[in-house]
């Protein structure tokens, strides 16, 4: 074997090696409770307690997703939608997320989610 042969055969045995030990990588994700408040979805977040809410407008929907401290996405029971001060809209649930009509112009999106432990959340956004 050449001396790059073993140089390249040294290297590899230290990456197949090294190979275990990426299940305590840590890459990036936050560890912390309440430490990443980032959309994940392209829409608005806001904490309620320790849930976090993202209300997004895409499309003619309104989705609402619901995930705790941690950002774990969280089932809940039934939502809601108030558009502008409007009647209350239910929200259907769909792919771990409340969706329902959007009315378009409004500015102002409410939501009430009502999560599978019997918790009420509350929050309002404001729109462009």
């Amino acid at each position: 074997m050449t001396v790059g042969g073993t140089i390249a055969a040294a290297a590899l045995g230290c990456v197949l090696a090294s190979l275990p030990f990426l299940h305590f990588a840590h890459f990036g994700e936050h560890g912390a409770a309440h430490a990443d408040h980032e959309p994940r979805h392209g829409g608005q977040l806001g904490m309620v307690g320790d849930y976090h809410v993202e209300v997004v407008r895409r499309r003619g929907q309104v989705q609402v997703f619901v995930s705790d401290a941690w950002r774990r996405p969280i089932e809940s029971a039934r939502a809601w939608a108030v558009f502008d001060d409007g009647p209350p809209q239910p929200l259907g649930w769909s792919n771990h997320r409340h969706v329902g009509r959007y009315v378009a112009g409004a500015q102002r999106i409410g939501v009430e989610i009502l999560v599978s432990d019997g918790t009420h959340l509350a929050t309002s956004f404001d729109f462009d």
